[in-house]
């Protein structure tokens, strides 16, 4: 009698499991690491941070840079692409942000040697919307091996002119109207210089609940090139 139901709470309990195994629901995040003039980077480390800015998912790229990521259905923080032997070297890194993996997402990385970082999406909550401010943080590799760490402000950035920038939004040009340089305070009780725009929308029929806001940069300054990209959720405003 005991076994009997022993294995009577033994077969509810994996049903159970199956049960609720079954309710989690996968996609794919995928694509190919290339440079600037579109050679694929093999080897190349593809990675997914959660808010903890932790490492929950993994992989690497093949021989023809392609990649792909199987992940439970989400949003996710961060995706970064990275030959970790060339990093401060010769090269930095790609990053996207805000990740909305709701299905099959294509996120085509592309690096060099300016690395686009922190970058958040704020629409002014005014109407009719047609506006984005973008806040961005790029890093010089040159400026990065020169700099000095004993200095309580971080200067790495680029000087940029609007010419030097392109935003698309889901893959259509944006009018830049404005290019500001401010100043970051960090806790860690350093400052750092970064960047922030306004671009007018492009008028587009993405039926999509986000926009994918793309960045890249050629900096005559320095010769370096950079991209990262961002997904903002949209909103209805009322007011």
């Amino acid at each position: 009698m005991r076994l009997f139901l022993l294995l009577s709470i033994l077969f509810t309990l994996s049903f159970c499991t199956n049960k609720e195994s079954s309710k989690i629901e996968f996609v794919s995040i995928y694509g190919q690491v290339s440079d600037f003039e579109n050679n694929p980077i093999k080897d190349a480390k593809v990675g997914i941070k959660n808010k903890d800015f932790k490492d929950i998912y993994q992989t690497k790229t093949d021989e023809n840079g392609k990649y792909s990521i199987r992940v439970v259905k989400g949003k996710y923080f961060a995706l970064y692409a990275i030959k970790e032997n060339d990093y401060g070297k010769t090269k930095l890194e790609y990053w996207a942000w805000n990740v909305p993996a709701s299905q099959d997402i294509k996120i085509n990385p592309q690096y060099d040697n300016l690395e686009i970082y922190g970058v958040h999406i704020f629409e002014p909550k005014t109407k009719p919307n047609d506006t984005y401010r973008i806040y961005f943080r790029p890093m010089s590799l040159k400026k990065f091996k020169q700099l000095d760490n004993k200095k309580d402000t971080i200067d790495i950035l680029p000087i940029l002119k609007k010419e030097e920038i392109k935003i698309k939004i889901n893959n259509k040009t944006a009018s830049i109207k404005t290019l500001d340089k401010v100043l970051e305070y960090n806790t860690t009780g350093k400052y750092i210089y970064a960047y922030e725009l306004q671009v007018v929308k492009p008028k587009n029929n993405n039926e999509q609940n986000f926009d994918k806001i793309s960045i890249e940069i050629y900096s005559s300054e320095t010769k370096e090139s950079g991209k990262s990209d961002c997904f903002f959720q949209k909103k209805n405003l009322t007011n």
